[in-house]
């Protein structure tokens, strides 16, 4: 199994029949004898569970086992990484929401998570803006969008960063209108399951923030045409706010993981990521520049306060002075935050 693609041989303790032991956590492990046999014997099946005539492979990648079974294609899981696949078909709501965007699993097989996904054997449309946007659309139409979660996606950065140790620590807020959406993994516009790595790093079932997956696929620009504007505000852009900066670093962070996990050498994320505080000294000097704002709005208060005790004799230059550092403070930190482009 070492030679798998599937098989995280940079993590990976030991093993045995039921189980796989790696140094970030242990999860089941169900490697198959793929015969028509061992498909017809499996239990916990649901949805349209269909006959097998042929198991021709397709390939294998870290998702797992493809095959060809006929009328459909099967992914075959080995490791199982939690359920966020099927519960898109499983979930009648969602299916019916979802139906006209993904091209849903049809049945599966559960086996601590989804061992088994059953597809349609047409080739899954690839994503674009459009059809990422559409599904985005559908999901804050249908009430499965969520709130502004800084506290959960900052808590999962930091449970990454200690695993990793790549001396990387980023906490930024989050604008209001960064909201949040179901995880959902994408090849092409099907749904798959998480990789191994982020699941073993962070099993909890937060939503993340929707542009990042816009980001993720490369399509934000566009992207932003087909949505509605307080989406991609510049509030929600910007570097102060947790914007695209931000979610580009969690994605890179994220595919570290995945390299370490099978052994993979990453040399240009190693690159991005060793750059990190370099960017975040840039946002330091911006937020330096800010300081002169509190000061500016305590020394207003004050004169008008000695103003109105008598104590100045012209508080004109009080206001004056302390109006100008305002205006100089805040144009210089305008001035020197990051534009987002370049964290495209």
């Amino acid at each position: 199994m070492e030679g798998r693609p599937w098989w995280p041989k940079g993590i990976v303790q030991s093993h045995d029949d039921d189980s796989i032991s790696t140094s970030w956590g242990t999860l089941p492990l169900h490697v198959p004898d793929v015969t028509i046999d061992w498909w017809n014997s499996l239990e916990k099946t649901w949805g349209e569970w269909p006959d097998a005539s042929q198991f021709d492979l397709i390939e294998e990648n870290q998702n797992g086992m493809w095959y060809d079974i006929g009328e459909f294609k099967v992914l075959i899981i080995p490791i199982p990484t939690g359920k966020n696949a099927s519960r898109l078909a499983r979930n009648p709501q969602l299916k019916a929401a979802l139906n006209s965007h993904l091209q849903l699993p049809i049945a599966g097989c559960d086996k601590n998570g989804d061992h088994v996904l059953v597809y349609p054997k047409k080739e899954a449309s690839k994503v674009t803006a459009k059809s990422l946007s559409d599904l985005h659309l559908t999901l804050i139409e249908g009430n499965w969008s969520t709130p502004n979660d800084e506290y959960g996606w900052n808590n999962r950065l930091k449970k990454v960063e200690d695993t990793l140790k790549t001396r990387t620590l980023w906490r930024a807020p989050h604008a209001s209108n960064t909201i949040g959406i179901p995880r959902i993994e994408l090849d092409g516009m099907m749904p798959i399951p998480i990789p191994l790595g982020e699941f073993l790093l962070w099993n909890d079932d937060t939503n993340l923030p929707m542009i990042r997956q816009s980001l993720k696929h490369n399509v934000l620009l566009k992207w932003r045409e087909f949505m509605p504007p307080e989406y991609w505000g510049e509030d929600v852009m910007r570097a102060a706010t947790g914007g695209v900066a931000h979610l580009r670093y969690d994605l890179k962070l994220m595919e570290k993981a995945e390299a370490v996990a099978f052994g993979i050498e990453t040399p240009e994320i190693d690159e991005y990521l060793a750059g990190v505080d370099r960017f975040q000294a840039k946002l330091g000097n911006m937020r330096m520049m800010r300081m002169g704002i509190p000061l500016a709005i305590f020394g207003l208060i004050g004169t008008f306060w000695l103003d109105r005790a008598g104590e100045f004799e012209n508080s004109a230059i009080g206001y004056l002075t302390f109006a100008i550092i305002w205006i100089i403070s805040g144009t210089l930190y305008f001035l020197s935050e990051p534009d987002w482009r370049q964290a495209l």
